[in-house]
């Protein structure tokens, strides 16, 4: 064997090696990365990852030795911090498997946390949180509506909780995309518009950006409470299905809330319309333009434009 062909062979058998590590890691094999570490840093005690390695696996250790079941809200949030400061950059080494190596662990830190109820001081240990991280959309979901639910009976106003309202527009549009998740993604524009921006980065749904970047070039003071509101403008098919989403709850909020009494009105006005020029389309009219004229007179144009292109005579 030449100097070069035993170099190459010395390299494919690193490569073996670390490729074993990444394997046990994935699997969550504490017994297997121990020895797969142990062979690789044997034979090649210089390379770059190994402390990478050795964080992740003094993890697994007390992972393995850990009883999820007594948890309680101050170790969750321990090892929250743990995992984002410390197993969440060593993971990196472990490449394309390191989003899978994490999701193990946030699953099992999800389970835990399902028995703690929803705190406001730490949302990122709660259950709903920790199954968004691991990608268990379904499971996020079911955590984010009971969370709602329990919050909406426990805490004021806790119905509309900005944490809770994410959770709840992430997990519905993973799990069943933009159509379903418009009512919580429309809830966190109302309820919480500062951190509406976020969201949409978060979403990564290109048709509500396309309308977002829409309603910030026609609308000039572009405050996000108003943005549904103005996609009804834009997407009049939606009404039905919106409309059916109101509650008692959100009429009642819809008092301090002008871009959402607007929407509200509007909703009814698109049920109205198809029947025809009114006196109950004449009134709900007239009280979308004392919500906000500048609004009213969008509508408006928004009618006078879809009468030409369908050529009626409708007002």
């Amino acid at each position: 064997m030449t100097s070069h062909q035993l170099d190459l062979f010395l390299d494919s058998r690193e490569v073996t090696l670390a490729n074993d590590v990444v394997a046990a890691f994935r699997n969550g094999d504490c017994g297997r990365a121990q020895d797969a570490l142990a062979a690789l840093r044997a034979e090649a005690p210089a390379r770059a990852d190994l402390p990478a390695f050795d964080s992740l696996l003094a993890f697994l250790e007390r992972d393995r030795d850990t009883d999820c079941a007594p948890l309680d809200g101050d170790r969750l949030e321990q090892l929250v911090g743990e995992i984002d400061t410390t197993v969440a950059p060593a993971s990196r080494a472990l490449g394309g498997e390191a989003q899978g190596f994490l999701n193990r662990i946030w699953r099992k830190l999800a389970a835990a946390a399902a028995r703690q109820p929803f705190d406001r001081a730490r949302p990122q240990t709660h259950a709903a949180a920790l199954y968004l991280r691991a990608q268990a959309h379904a499971e996020a979901e079911a955590e984010a509506e009971a969370a709602a639910a329990a919050a909406a009976s426990s805490i004021a106003d806790g119905w509309r909780d900005p944490v809770i309202l994410r959770w709840r527009a992430l997990a519905r549009y993973r799990v069943g995309g933009l159509q379903s998740a418009r009512w919580q993604v429309f809830s966190l524009a109302w309820f919480a518009a500062d951190g509406f921006p976020g969201l949409l980065r978060e979403l990564a749904a290109p048709q509500l950006e396309d309308d977002w970047r829409c309603f910030q070039a026609e609308v000039e003071m572009p405050d996000a409470t108003w943005f549904p509101a103005w996609c009804l403008l834009a997407h009049p098919e939606f009404g039905a299905a919106l409309a059916g989403e109101t509650s008692p709850l959100v009429r009642q909020a819809a008092e301090g809330i002008p871009g959402l009494l607007a929407f509200l009105v509007l909703t009814g006005i698109l049920a109205i319309e198809p029947g025809g020029y009114s006196r109950a389309l004449i009134e709900e009219r007239a009280r979308l333009r004392a919500i906000d004229a500048g609004f009213f007179a969008a509508y408006m144009r928004s009618r006078a434009a879809g009468h030409r292109q369908h050529g009626d005579r409708r007002p």
